[in-house]
């Protein structure tokens, strides 16, 4: 198995854009409190928190993920397939560093006493990414890492094909339903967004459940 180990321009800003949090902890350290809020509730008040090194190691761990994925893709035994659906899988890459950034800046900057309505903002960013990414779904082939994988559609092609031409509008709906949850406050915010969740992961999967029975009942 070869790896590539030229870094594309994309590369170098998703992991850049995922580790800024991080980053600006270690440039902000002496500002920061010595117990950072890490979790918020419905009304945006914190109700979880970490030590300030713990909260960095989180910040680095979960920069590392864009990174993660890159990598995951090699160790696809259907890799090949990934040159099918560059253009989605990139898009999912720089969403999820785009999230990881907002959510841990958000984070500091609550910590630094600016108060940001941070579940408004992470529906928001959630229901984009959704919504962009459902776009894409349809041009997702078999693989082990990204996409609609259950038992179903692994074992598959024509259940893969059929529920991700099926998931993809679920998701974009599941996305537009992040977007409204974002203007929403309070718990009737959170609902929204759930249900929106709900569209765009349980139902795609049941329906390759039922599509995978229905194919071999015939």
């Amino acid at each position: 198995m070869k790896f590539r180990t030229r870094w594309s321009l994309t590369d170098v800003l998703t992991t850049l854009l995922a580790l800024s949090p991080a980053i600006g902890a270690l440039l902000l350290y002496n500002r920061l409190p010595d117990v950072l809020a890490s979790h918020f509730s419905m009304d945006n008040t914190a109700d979880g928190y970490m030590s300030k090194n713990s909260s960095i190691l989180m910040l680095v761990l979960l920069g590392l993920v864009p990174l993660l994925l890159r990598l995951s893709r090699y160790m696809d035994p259907n890799r090949a397939n990934f040159k099918k659906f560059t253009k989605a899988y990139e898009v999912t890459r720089v969403g999820t560093s785009l999230i990881l950034a907002i959510a841990g800046w958000g984070m500091l900057l609550y910590n630094l006493n600016y108060r940001l309505q941070m579940l408004t903002i992470l529906y928001g960013v959630l229901g984009l990414m959704l919504l962009v990414l459902g776009n894409y779904m349809t041009q997702v082939q078999p693989n082990y890492t990204f996409g609609i994988r259950t038992p179903w559609t692994l074992s598959n092609p024509e259940v893969w094909r059929k529920t991700h031409r099926f998931g993809g509008p679920m998701m974009m709906l599941g996305g537009a339903s992040g977007l409204v949850a974002a203007w929403v406050d309070g718990v009737a915010g959170t609902v929204i967004f759930l249900t929106g969740l709900f569209i765009s992961v349980v139902i795609p999967v049941l329906y390759s459940f039922l599509l995978h029975r229905k194919i071999n009942h015939q």
